[in-house]
């Protein structure tokens, strides 16, 4: 069984179904994996939650969605005044416009995003969160550090067992060796040994006029593929 992660999609439904072509999972035996942010800032987020429900029909069990910073927004009972402004500093306006366009409202997903997104995903060798870790197993950290926290990557002192990340908008994928020094810029089209320890952060900018990234994980190895935005 091959692994599929995509990163963070932003609204942008051509990048993510050319990536899905270039990608071609098999849902009768491979598994799915979106690192969450599914909305806002793109032109269609209404197409993307229509695409990414027939992908968790087709793959069943084998679909995992993690709970992003936008799905956290949307989820949340109560936002705070500064929440609210900061959502919509991150595209929220974009989203309520593609739900209106097809005579829905953005509110109307949240009982499937609740039902369907988990906070991480714990596979054979590597875990998966959107935004970071701080320590290992992936339950001993806050919400705040899975969901939201945009520095704990970029101080590289996570060494724990390896965790594939999205969520900081990264010029290109980058994996951080967990010793505060050492990062490594990763191009795409290329196989490589998958590393025990670190992170590896696959958000390359989709929806800030970047390059949607996917991930096959197989034998202990990956390779990375992009689809520009």
């Amino acid at each position: 069984m091959k692994t599929y992660i995509i990163g963070d999609i932003h609204g942008c439904r051509r990048p993510f179904e050319e990536l899905l072509g270039i990608l071609d999972p098999d849902p009768s035996g491979d598994r799915l994996i979106l690192l969450g942010d599914l909305f806002d800032r793109g032109p269609d987020s209404w197409g993307v939650l229509q695409v990414v429900k027939k992908l968790a029909d087709a793959f069943g069990e084998r679909f995992v969605l993690l709970r992003g910073n936008h799905e956290d927004y949307l989820l949340q009972p109560k936002l705070s005044f500064a929440m609210k402004k900061m959502w919509e500093r991150v595209g929220r306006g974009a989203t309520v416009r593609s739900f209106k366009e097809h005579g829905e409202k953005m509110e109307d997903c949240a009982p499937w995003i609740e039902e369907h997104a988990v906070l991480y995903y714990k596979g054979d060798g590597f875990s998966c969160v959107h935004a970071g870790l701080m320590a290992d197993p992936p339950e001993a950290n806050d919400v705040f550090t899975l969901v939201h926290d945009h520095g704990i990557v970029l101080q590289n002192r996570y060494a724990g067992p390896l965790a594939i990340t999205g969520h900081i908008a990264l010029g290109r994928p980058a994996y951080y060796a967990g010793d505060e020094e050492n990062v490594i810029e990763l191009s795409e089209n290329q196989w490589r040994d998958l590393p025990a320890n670190g992170i590896i952060c696959i958000d390359a900018g989709c929806g800030k006029g970047g390059t949607l990234i996917g991930m096959v994980i197989e034998d202990r190895r990956y390779i990375l593929y992009g689809a520009e935005e």
